[in-house]
């Protein structure tokens, strides 16, 4: 979804692969090839004449918009905001998308041989997950609140798509990023981009918000 939407606000030549999840495409051995790690999205960027592979989202989004410095989705690199840019990208994909994993996919923690009581062991892993998720959303609150509209202040970054994906993921976790009053408002807000519009409407996605 980020990526995707940020290539849609770059306004460049792209085609869009779809991997279908429900069926394991991302682990058969055509798509292992291309990333070992077996999950989407995967990057490949043509570039005279040779293909350059990145996956994972944050670090797609630092690629993209590497390229494109002045497209205004990321402070100049001598920019002290640029500090800023990157802690957001990396807390998101090291601490909120984990907190994100653990509620979705318990399963992946645990050893069930390991556990006399599987169903109390998973309910308490996901637990946690929501206890760390709602820590996580009233961090990035306070921090709209504080600094506002767009996670870096004034301008709109890539960061605020990669938070706009965990944010719509969030819509059936057990705390969700809709609930918080600047998150919300932060939502709404990209809600309103044309390239989460033209995103969604490709993707078959819909967001309904308060």
């Amino acid at each position: 979804m980020a990526t995707h939407a940020v290539l849609e606000a770059l306004a460049v030549d792209y085609k869009l692969v779809e991997i279908d999840l429900a069926k394991g495409q991302q682990k058969s051995l055509e798509y292992l090839a291309i990333n070992p790690n077996g999950k989407v999205p995967t990057l490949i960027h043509h570039f005279q004449g040779q293909d350059h592979v990145v996956y994972e989202s944050a670090a797609i989004l630092l690629y993209l918009l590497d390229q494109h410095l002045d497209s205004g989705l990321s402070p100049r690199l001598a920019s002290p905001k640029r500090g800023a840019y990157y802690q957001t990208l990396f807390w998101m994909s090291n601490t909120l998308q984990e907190a994100a994993n653990r509620w979705a996919h318990p399963e992946f923690y645990i050893e069930p041989d390991k556990h006399s009581n599987l169903e109390e062991s998973l309910a308490l892993i996901v637990e946690k997950a929501r206890q760390e998720l709602a820590r996580c959303w009233q961090i990035i609150d306070d921090d709209l609140a504080k600094q506002g509209p767009w996670l870096l202040g004034d301008s709109l970054s890539g960061a605020d798509f990669h938070l706009f994906m965990i944010a719509y993921w969030s819509r059936r976790y057990g705390s969700k990023a809709q609930d918080f009053t600047h998150l919300n408002q932060h939502i709404k807000a990209m809600l309103q981009l044309n390239a989460i519009q033209k995103m969604m409407m490709q993707e078959g996605l819909t967001f309904n918000i308060d």
